[in-house]
């Protein structure tokens, strides 16, 4: 990979705590050509990639997540008054789909389906037709949902990492998946390991399942194939105590992690190794790649975004 350009200016980290502008979330729109950011501050801002110009998209705030369905260049967001809010960025027209403290959610591609929970041992499934915004069904879970909650981008598979702590049996998750079409799950993963509450998501294709692991104050991550339960890629014992960023290239070949130390790797799931590793002087908060693969958007904590050449080194 190569340095194509940097977004942002940047800054002198805080000790305390991340700086606003640090990109928590990111997504490329449909045609690369724009990157959607929400920054550890709630505000969402959309970055024009040719002219490396940024607006800020409405007054939002946004809320710990957003979710963004790339077929209708829809947000579905957790605002600061803790309405759920469905937001095209073309014409800046709000819906407001329901309010409640609700800790994740998710939303498929064509912008059919959203998933919300409120962090307990539910996951409810909405139907977001265009007269019609409703709960189609509520999903029993296992545990409380703390742990993430995921919608693959065909909106036919839904994943809910859950987890819960009790004295004298420590932390237990388990990740519970369904067909967005059942009632009971089709598969459920019981980890044996922590996972962090930063990542849960389906490959492209759907046909994998990726986590970010924690234990024993190191990371790691798990690629697991959805159906089988087999596990492509399964690596801890890193020195960053969190892997902060997880995202998979457009083909679902390769996967990159970003971690607190700085060190940004790129993963081949078939071979199940690292091929790219890079350390940056800086914590990485967010990772995603283009749709086209031309790019990968890195996230630091100096409140830049590194834009990489991806396409030119790798064969997608």
């Amino acid at each position: 990979m190569e340095f194509a350009f940097q977004l942002g200016e940047k800054q002198q980290q805080r000790l305390d705590e991340l700086l606003p502008d640090v990109a928590r979330q990111m997504v490329f729109n449909k045609d690369s050509t724009k990157l959607i950011a929400r920054g550890m501050g709630g505000t969402v801002v959309e970055w024009d990639l040719q002219t490396r110009q940024k607006r800020e998209i409405g007054d939002i705030h946004a809320k710990r997540w957003f979710a963004y369905a790339t077929g209708t260049d829809q947000l579905l967001v957790r605002k600061a008054d803790d309405n759920i809010t469905l937001l095209s960025l073309g014409s800046g027209g709000e819906i407001l789909l329901t309010k409640g403290q609700y800790e994740s959610g998710s939303l498929s591609a064509d912008g059919t389906l959203a998933l919300l929970s409120k962090g307990d041992n539910e996951v409810e499934v909405w139907r977001l037709a265009k007269q019609n915004r409703e709960v189609m069904k509520t999903l029993p879970t296992n545990l409380p949902v703390r742990n993430g909650l995921t919608l693959s981008n065909d909106g036919q598979l839904i994943a809910a990492a859950e987890g819960s702590y009790r004295d004298g049996e420590g932390h237990r998750t388990v990740i519970e998946i369904w067909n967005t079409t059942d009632e009971n799950p089709i598969q459920v993963l019981d980890t044996g390991e922590i996972l962090g509450v930063w990542n849960v998501l389906f490959s492209p294709d759907a046909t994998m399942l990726a986590v970010d692991t924690q234990k024993n104050a190191h990371s790691g991550i798990r690629v697991w194939e959805v159906g089988t339960g087999r596990q492509r890629l399964a690596k801890s014992g890193f020195e960053a105590y969190w892997t902060r960023a997880l995202t998979f290239s457009p083909i679902s070949d390769y996967l990159a992690s970003g971690d607190e130390a700085g060190n940004l790797r790129v993963w081949d799931i078939s071979e199940g190794e690292s091929v790219i590793w890079e350390t940056y002087p800086t914590g990485i908060q967010a990772l995603a790649f283009s749709p086209n693969g031309d790019y990968l958007a890195v996230a630091r904590w100096d409140a830049t975004i590194q834009i990489l050449h991806w396409r030119a080194n790798h064969n997608e």
